[in-house]
């Protein structure tokens, strides 16, 4: 681990990033920065990406520092400061930002879905494409309530891909249940039938729906979560 955090800290000198700067450039959580920078942690495999991204290098050399430092920053340019005027990268894409429209993680809360919305956040599409996600399809809003906590927290930003419906055991999902928007991990049940689970079961317990129900309440599955990104409040 000590050697990990070495690396890490040793890029953030370099490119004179503060740990602040990690935490806006990734979009994860102060906590789990700073369990790196101090090497309680290493960057697990899904935010491993991220980091790498942020520190303009790659996952093989935070990891392990097999690659030639002489070769690997080669491809990558200073991180600038960016505002909504600034041209995107060529590896950049915009995806839109539902701020105002909840998938509630708890009492079911409808969100207002505004056709004038035109927030935008920006998106890797190395990362798009590593994912097999097309760019039309992504999105991303506000999760609110605790229901799928401890995995979504109140208040966090999840990516939902909208081309990809169909249920995965144990994957995590935007549905739409009875007209309510929701974000619930799935599971698949004979004949048709669906589980709908939240990771705080001990407040929402599971719901099981036949074939007929998930006709009778309206029942859809919207996309699949596929990155949930965290702030810490202090």
């Amino acid at each position: 681990m000590d050697e990990v955090r070495d690396r890490i800290v040793k890029r953030m000198g370099e490119l004179k990033l503060r740990q602040v700067d990690l935490i806006n450039l990734t979009g994860l959580s102060k906590g789990t920065i700073s369990k790196w920078i101090s090497g309680v942690n290493v960057p697990s495999s899904t935010a491993l990406q991220l980091l790498a991204n942020a520190l303009q290098t790659t996952s093989d050399w935070i990891m392990s520092g097999d690659a030639a430092e002489s070769s690997m920053f080669n491809d990558f340019h200073r991180i600038e400061a960016w505002d909504d005027d600034t041209p995107l990268d060529d590896d950049e894409v915009e995806i839109k930002y539902y701020k105002d429209f909840s998938f509630a993680c708890g009492s079911g809360r409808i969100g207002e879905l505004l056709e004038s919305e035109t927030r935008k956040l920006r998106m890797s599409k190395s990362t798009l494409r590593r994912l097999c996600i097309n760019s039309d399809n992504a999105i991303a809003t506000t999760a609110e309530g605790d229901s799928m906590a401890p995995s979504i927290k109140d208040g966090d930003t999840i990516h939902v891909d909208l081309g990809r419906k169909t249920i995965k055991d144990g994957k995590i999902f935007a549905i739409c249940h009875g007209g309510l928007f929701k974000a619930k991990r799935l599971y698949n049940l004979p004949f048709g039938g669906v589980r709908v689970v939240s990771d705080n079961s001990a407040e929402y317990p599971e719901e099981q729906l036949t074939a007929d129900q998930i006709k009778d309440q309206d029942f859809q599955v919207l996309g699949w979560i596929w990155q949930i990104s965290s702030l810490e409040r202090w």
